[in-house]
C-alpha cells in the first residue's frame, strides 16, 4: 500500500511545509494549522454524510451518528497523520472516545437548537461544525495526541 502512495510523498511534505511555515508567520501552532487545513477537508466530508442521512430521512440521533462513525475512520488519518504525525493503533480507542465527546455534544446541540425554533438540520449542523471543531482540536491534543 505504501508504494501505491510514494508518488504523492514530495507533495504532501512539500504542503507541510508551506502550512508549517505560514503558521510560524502568523504565530499559530504548526498543529493547530496543520488541523484547520485538515479540518476542511474532514467537514467536507462529515457535513456530505450528516447531509446525506438527513435527506434520507434520518433523524437528530441516526443522521450525526452515521457522519461520527464514519467521520472517525476518516478523521483519523487525517488528523493523525496529518496534524499530530501519529496514526498509531494503539490511539484509536481514544480517538473514539473524543468523537464520542463531540458526537453528544452535536445532538445536544442539534436538540437545542430545535428548542429555540431552528427547525432546519442542515442550517443548525453547519453551526454545530465550528464549536465541535474545537471542541475535538483540545480534546484530541489532550486526550489522544497529547501535544
Amino acid at each position: 500500500m505504501k508504494k501505491i502512495f510514494a508518488p504523492i510523498k514530495p507533495v504532501y511534505d512539500f504542503s507541510m511545509s508551506i502550512i508549517d511555515r505560514t503558521a510560524q508567520s502568523l504565530g499559530l501552532s504548526k498543529y493547530f494549522a496543520r488541523f484547520l487545513v485538515s479540518g476542511a477537508v474532514n467537514t467536507a466530508f462529515g457535513y456530505s454524510v450528516f447531509a446525506f442521512f438527513v435527506f434520507i430521512g434520518c433523524g437528530d440521533f441516526t443522521a450525526p451518528l452515521f457522519a461520527t462513525i464514519s467521520g472517525v475512520i476518516f478523521n483519523f488519518n487525517t488528523i493523525g497523520g496529518m496534524v499530530f504525525g501519529d496514526r498509531s493503533k494503539k490511539l484509536f480507542w481514544r480517538f473514539c472516545l473524543v468523537y464520542g465527546i463531540v458526537y453528544i455534544f452535536q445532538v445536544a446541540g442539534l436538540k437545542f437548537f430545535a428548542v429555540c425554533g431552528i427547525e432546519n438540520r442542515y442550517i443548525s449542523g453547519f453551526i454545530l461544525i465550528f464549536p465541535g471543531a474545537i471542541l475535538s482540536y483540545f480534546l484530541n491534543k489532550k486526550l489522544v495526541f497529547k501535544r
